[in-house]
């Protein structure tokens, strides 16, 4: 019977397999991780989006009145209380209070009523949290649809 007496692998052959292995890491560890920044606009976008939705439908049960900047967005999930507490409310409209923060952890700023046609802004600042800004730090405008796009 023939018997190898070759053991192991060569230098070459453990060369390439490390290198196989490194590309088949980076690439799945790349497509999982993604564009953070990205995805985090996108995430951010759909929040305010199923806000506005909410909003909405919040209007619709109390004759086109939208929540007050003093009832806050709050007031998708429990009914308010006190002057200007709407009479027929039907919520919750959200699930719970994590929609009301952008992916960034900073709180979606809501002001209503607002001066014009528009009965609200709605918006996030962005990943820098400051006003204006470009690519991931630029606003989420409820008002503005091309701020919408991701």
């Amino acid at each position: 019977m023939y018997r190898s007496r070759r053991r192991g692998l060569t230098p070459l052959e453990t060369l390439l397999i490390a290198a196989l292995i490194a590309a088949f890491v980076l690439t799945v560890s790349w497509r999982l991780l993604g564009d953070s920044d990205h995805d985090a606009r996108r995430l951010t976008i759909g929040r305010v989006e199923t806000l506005m939705t909410a909003l909405e439908r919040y209007a619709i049960d109390n004759s086109g009145v939208f929540p007050t900047t003093d009832q806050g967005l709050s007031a998708l999930l429990a009914r308010p209380k006190g002057p200007g507490a709407p009479v027929r409310w039907d919520g919750p409209y959200v699930e719970d209070a994590e929609i009301f923060n952008d992916a960034w952890g900073a709180p979606l700023q809501y002001v209503a009523p607002v001066p014009g046609s528009i009965p609200y802004h709605l918006w996030s600042s962005g990943a820098d949290r400051a006003q204006g800004g470009q690519g991931a730090d630029a606003d989420i405008k409820s008002w503005d649809r091309p701020s919408m796009v991701p």
